[in-house]
Order: C-alpha cells, then structure tokens, then sequence
C-alpha cells in the first residue's frame, strides 16, 4: 500500500508532460485530457486520505541520515485535502479564462505539473524531501508568473525567483545544522531536536528556516515578490495566493516548527518572540497596503500576506490549539481567497476592468459574479455563520490561551485591527457594486455581464463550500484537532 503514496506526485506530472507530447491537436482535446487527469489525481488522493496507508515509503538514500522519503500523516492530510479539492475547479476555471491566450498547452503542462510538486511537499516525510519539493515548485511556477512574456510579467518572474533563491540558501543553511546537531532531519512527533533543550544554536538555524521558508509564505519585509506576481494570468494568481506556493511556505515553517525541531526546543525562546512580532507586523502591514491599494488583483495580493501571517501567528503560539486554529485559517483562507480572485478575474477577462473605482455599479450588470465576490468578502472579514469567523475566533481564543504575556495579545490586537480593515476593503467595494449606478469611467457595455458556465459553477462550488465550511464549522474543528495530533505530533 505504501508504493501508491508516489501517486499522487507523479501522475500530475505525467499528466502535464502528456499536454507537451500527446499530440492534442485542439483545445478541447487539451482541455479533456487536463481535466480528467487531474480529477483522476484528485480521486487518487481521496483514496489514500480514506486508506490512511501508515508505511513510510523510501525513494532514494542519500546518505544514512538524508533520505527522499513520503509519509501520509494527518498534516499531510489536510494540505492533501486543499489541493485535491481547489485544483479540478481551478483547472475548469482556467479553461474558460484561457481561451484567448497564447501558449496555452504551456500553461496547462505547467499548470498541472504543480499539483504533484505541490502534493509532494505535503508528503514529504523530511525536511530534506520537503526543501526539495518546496523549491522544484519555483522552478515550475516561475513559467506561469512570466507567461504573457512582456517587460512586466518577466521582471515579477526575475524578482520572484531572486527572493525565491534567497529564502531557499537561508533555509538550507538551518537544515544543514539541525542535520550535523541531530543526526536526523525527519518529521516526527515533537520534533527530531524536540528533547534536546536549550540550544541557541539550533534556535538560531530554526529562526533561519523561518526566514527562508517564510519568504513563500511573503512574511514582511520578504514579502514583495508577491503583489508584483500578479501580472499573471488570474488561475496562475488564484494558485499562488491561496493554495500552492504561499500554502506550501506556510506548510513548510509549521512543518520545521512542530516536526523537525519541536516545540519543545523553541517555545519562550528569543526565536518564538521574534516570529510572533514578524506575523502581527505582516497582519497589520498587509491589511493596511491592501485598505490602500485600489488595482483589484494586487488588493487581493496584500490581502493574502495579510492572512498567511494570521495562520503562521496562531503555529507560532506553538501550543496545540494555536496549531489547530492555524490549520483551520490555512483551509478556511484557501477556500475563500480563490473564490475572491476567481471573481476579480471574471471582471478583468470579460472587460479589462482592474481597478476598484471601476467595479462601481457592476453588480447589477454581473450579479452572479459580485454575489460570490461578495459571499467571499463577507467570509474573509470574519462575519458570524461563514468561515472566517470560525478561524479567527479559534486564533484569538489560542492566542488568549497560549499564556505568552505580551507577544500574544499584540497578535490579538493586530488581528482585531486586520478585521476592521478587512471590512474597509473588500466589504465596502461590494457594497459600492451594488448600490452605485457607475465610476468614473467610460458608460458599460455588453461585455459587462457574467461570465460564461464553467466560472458560473466554479463560483457556486466554492460558495457552497463557504457556507457548509461557516454552518458545520464543528465537525471540522473536531477533525482538525485530531489531524494535527493534539500535541503538534504526526498522527
């Protein structure tokens, strides 16, 4: 049973070398093959996630201690969850968005490529494994960031991957040292140095893996790649913000913290307090620009940094029911995030519409679309009854618990604070797309109108998901809580 745990990394990119090779004369057929390839994986990983195979399955010894391993533990389940879930109704979402751009098959091979790098960082028994995967991920996804190929699509692209390399010599300096001090750099309960006390040095490489993993996950002031990558094509933009590359450096540092070197060893350290400050200064930073900021996409973008600090503040708490209030934001967050880009790209593809004061009084004219805009933007504000209540509720209620004196209440604060400026910046847009008659703009046309079946569903989906997510919030809490061990232990 442990040999289908390679599955789900590589069928998508099986898949994705197929939309290259197979000759897929047309883009139906390429759409077809994308789309049953990858909800054939989606199904795939269903099956493992219900089979819960408990083997560790080895691919390639390094050396004694360094090996390519895959586990299916209970974090792995979640992330496994996301991507299974978001990835089919991204990919039937970009195929209406698509269908006037260039280089498509491109696109597609990348595009489903990065589902099976993605699920391999959320398998990855090791650091080593994970490091691997986490950056293969740049290397695939730097294409898609730089894929309209003009001056400003290929100077985010250089500056993503500039930061990306950066974060990854940081991080592998820290797994070099936790490797020599401990001898191992698995994922285990507690983490390998877990029980090795107070050592500033393994501090210190942690706090190093923080940083350089936490430039995916853009904590400030390493955050500036992320805005500027949205010059890519929005189901590009939709997977960065919320499920593959900011999800997977979140995923990363939680993994460092909890598995590799434990809480155990870090909690009261100067390290805890340093990254409690970097995740409410990245809250309140990232709130802030977005209140600001008036081009949709890149509103959205300082959003997303916003709110992956939200899930980092509650890990970092580095108490059991931080982790599980954390967890919940990164699943609550991806949902809701992709629904709201989806939604911006709607407008922008049907009429070049990319600013805020240009979205006045498009609800009447593409209701469909600034209903589920708007089911989003009421989520992620953190209104009763839809997820992002339940989240941040559940981090405020950590972070009380947590008894970390100062650092956990300024979080609490800066999450108050982030809330009131969630409202300002998205509520208020679709309060104004609704109730205004029209911006400073020139007069509407037909193509201000809804977009075309495939987005339609995909935004009833995930609305569906917002409001079932909000209503049985509790059962889900519950399986969180057993998923992520209780003590931060793999299960």
């Amino acid at each position: 049973m442990r040999f289908f745990l390679i599955l789900p990394v590589i069928l998508p990119l099986l898949a994705g070398a197929g939309v290259i090779l197979l000759p897929l004369r047309t883009r139906r057929g390429r759409n077809l093959w994308t789309a049953a390839a990858v909800t054939g994986c989606s199904l795939v990983n269903l099956f493992l996630i219900l089979k819960r195979p408990a083997a560790l399955l080895t691919l390639a010894d390094l050396t004694p201690e360094i090996s390519i391993a895959f586990r299916l533990d209970g974090m792995s389940v979640i992330f496994l969850a996301l991507i299974s879930f978001l990835w089919p109704l991204a990919s039937l979402y970009a195929f209406e968005y698509m269908e006037h751009e260039e280089h498509q098959g491109r696109f597609f091979a990348c595009y489903t490529a990065c589902y099976g790098i993605t699920a391999g960082v959320a398998l990855s028994a090791n650091m080593i494994t994970m490091y691997l995967f986490v950056e293969l991920l740049t290397l695939m996804t730097v294409p898609l960031v730089a894929h309209h190929g003009d001056r400003r699509s290929m100077r985010a692209a250089r500056k993503y991957m500039v930061y990306s390399i950066g974060g990854a010599a940081l991080a592998l300096v820290g797994i070099m040292i936790l490797t020599f001090r401990t001898g191992r750099a698995d994922f285990l309960p507690g983490g390998a140095a877990g029980a090795a006390g107070s050592d500033g040095l393994l501090t210190a490489a942690w706090m190093l893996t923080f940083l350089g993993f936490g430039v995916k996950a853009a904590i400030f002031p390493l955050h500036s790649w992320l805005p500027d990558a949205g010059v890519a094509p929005t189901p590009v933009t939709a997977l960065l913000h919320a499920v593959a590359v900011v999800k997977s450096g979140v995923f990363a540092v939680i993994r460092s913290t909890f598995f590799a070197f434990g809480t155990g060893l870090l909690a009261g350290t100067w390290g805890q307090k340093a990254a409690l400050v970097l995740t409410a200064v990245t809250i309140l930073y990232g709130s802030a620009m977005a209140f600001r900021e008036q081009h949709i996409k890149r509103r959205l973008a300082y959003s997303t940094i916003s709110n992956l600090s939200y899930i980092l503040f509650g890990a970092m708490l580095m108490t059991p029911a931080g982790l599980t209030a954390g967890m919940s934001h990164f699943i609550f967050h991806g949902v809701i995030k992709i629904t709201l880009f989806f939604c911006a790209g709607a407008v922008i593809t049907a009429n070049g519409r990319e600013y805020m004061y240009q979205m006045n009084g498009l609800g009447t004219r593409m209701p469909r679309t600034f209903a589920a805009f708007t089911i989003g933007a009421l989520a992620l504000t953190g209104i009763p009854l839809l997820p992002g209540f339940v989240s941040k509720m559940n981090l405020i209620g950590a972070a009380a618990d947590a008894g970390r004196g100062i650092w956990a209440y300024a979080g609490i604060g800066a999450l108050l604070a982030s809330a009131l400026l969630t409202a300002a910046y998205l509520i208020l847009p679709s309060v104004r797309a609704w109730i205004l008659r029209e911006g400073p703009q020139p007069a509407f046309t037909e193509r201000d109108r809804d977009p075309g079946w495939r987005m339609l569903a995909v935004f009833a989906v995930l609305c569906a998901a917002m409001i079932l997510l909000g209503c049985v919030s509790g059962p889900v809490m519950n399986a969180l809580e057993i998923l992520t061990g209780g003590t931060g232990g793999a299960v």
